[in-house]
């Protein structure tokens, strides 16, 4: 992947992140993220406040979902997923009204984080 906006723009092999060294089995350095800073903020408020306020394009929050698993990952039925993490998008997708099997269809933009390329569903 070459993203001249990526933190640390390269071009990385299969073979490099298979014998890059190991940090905390069984995750190796190029599983990982870079360290990195952010911040984001988020207002909520009420339809009524929104009005009141005369904000001109709101963005309406209409699903949202919550779930979690077991922090020793030993205790996982797979090391390579997290479950609650599928429970919790197809909670906030029916409650959206989006259909979880044409989610790709559906959404024109998902802003998305994991630190881990394991953790990828």
């Amino acid at each position: 992947m070459l993203n001249p906006k990526a933190q640390s723009p390269m071009k990385i092999t299969v073979e490099e992140v298979m014998n890059s060294r190991i940090i905390c089995h069984p995750f190796k350095m190029l599983d990982c993220c870079l360290y990195s800073e952010a911040s984001a903020a988020l207002i909520l408020a009420s339809e009524e406040k929104v009005k009141e306020l005369g904000v001109e394009n709101p963005i309406w929050i209409t699903g949202v979902g919550a779930a979690n698993t077991d922090c020793f990952i030993g205790n996982r039925e797979d090391m390579g997923r997290l479950y609650s993490n599928i429970y919790a998008a197809k909670v906030a997708y029916k409650m959206a009204g989006l259909d979880y099997n044409t989610i790709k269809q559906q959404i024109d933009l998902a802003e998305l984080h994991d630190a881990f390329r394991k953790n990828i569903n």
